[in-house]
């Protein structure tokens, strides 16, 4: 199946899609490589959050600024930390890390290898290059990620797939049948616990007593927010089934390359300070954990890099139309 690339517009900045008939996907380089929009072509759904104002989230970044500050939608990736913090140790103690990391607010380069194309940034709090190759293969896109360590010094780096979806009341988030209980990073008004706490899954028991079905996605009025993570699982999957067109979005990986993940769940409760709440579900594979570099260091849940040495790791993102029930793990 052949894959057409053209480019186009988003806000200011030049994008390109990849259709190979399957599936149409836009990535914006000058927003440092970010998917600005993924469709399944048969049924024309649209898989990514779109912004409600187009014009401040395609709009030029100021690096260092908030994430929340340019109406987060669509698929950036997080590196090297997701929450801002200042790097701990070595050559590089006190280097500030952004809100989000470096790579959503900075440009990419950008090649065409065959029918992938391939971005690169370089990061300014850390010596580190990120890379990644986006392919269409069929119903899945397929991303190979790198990120190099460009000092004589050892770095550390936690990296976050961070893609926010298109949501609506009734889906449901899926994780392996292994997955009994998850950690709390953040609950909104602490509904499920402080930093460090532990919950069940699906169903967890909110500190007010009430038992909440996390994998059910509730009404953007219910007002709630809650990072969450898990780790040490055997298998690298991570989905959901949205009903209105009966499809499934599936996330697969090496949890020997990727050992965690974390789940944003969004139903009205976040930005704190902002009106315009979001409504989504981010399932994010990711190399560390929590969303602090340093605590990630701490827990020793993160990366570390050799001078001039060289990580590679994958995703894929499938696709599909589901023909009877919502898929489990085994799909």
């Amino acid at each position: 199946m052949s894959v057409r690339l053209r480019q186009t517009r988003i806000g200011s900045f030049d994008a390109f899609v990849l259709d190979n008939s399957s599936l149409q996907l836009t990535v914006a380089p000058e927003l440092g490589g970010k998917l600005t929009s993924l469709i399944r072509n048969e049924s024309g759904r649209e898989y990514l959050l779109q912004p409600a104002d187009p014009e401040r989230a395609y709009r030029a970044r100021s690096f260092g600024d908030r994430f929340e500050n340019y109406g987060p939608c669509g698929f950036d990736e997080c590196l090297p930390t997701v929450a801002a913090c200042l790097y701990p140790e070595g050559p590089f103690a006190a280097s500030k890390l952004p809100d989000h990391g470096d790579v959503w607010c900075l440009p990419s380069g950008i090649e065409a290898v065959g029918e992938k194309i391939r971005l690169t940034t370089s990061l300014k709090s850390l010596p580190l290059r990120f890379a990644k190759e986006v392919q269409l293969r069929g119903n899945t896109v397929r991303l190979d990620y790198e990120a190099t360590n460009l000092s004589q010094s050892s770095v550390k780096f936690l990296w976050s797939a961070h893609p926010l979806l298109a949501l609506e009341p009734v889906g449901e988030i899926i994780l392996p049948d292994e997955v009994k209980e998850v950690e709390v990073g953040w609950s909104k008004d602490e509904q499920l616990g402080k930093a460090g706490d532990r919950c069940g899954w699906p169903k967890a028991t909110g500190c007010s007593g009430r038992t909440v079905e996390l994998n059910r996605v509730a009404p953007s009025s219910a007002g709630t927010a809650h990072k969450l993570f898990m780790g040490s699982f055997s298998e690298g999957f991570c989905g959901m089934f949205l009903p209105s067109k009966n499809e499934t979005i599936a996330f697969r990986f090496d949890p020997r390359m990727v050992p965690y993940l974390g789940l944003w769940i969004c139903q009205g409760g976040w930005p704190e300070d902002r009106a315009d709440k979001q409504f989504t579900v981010a399932l994010e594979p990711c190399s560390g954990r929590p969303d602090s570099l340093v605590e990630a260091i701490r827990r020793n849940e993160c990366v570390m890099l050799a001078a001039n040495q060289t990580a590679r790791w994958w995703m894929e993102i499938e696709l599909m139309a589901v023909r009877s029930d919502p898929p489990g793990c085994e799909t």
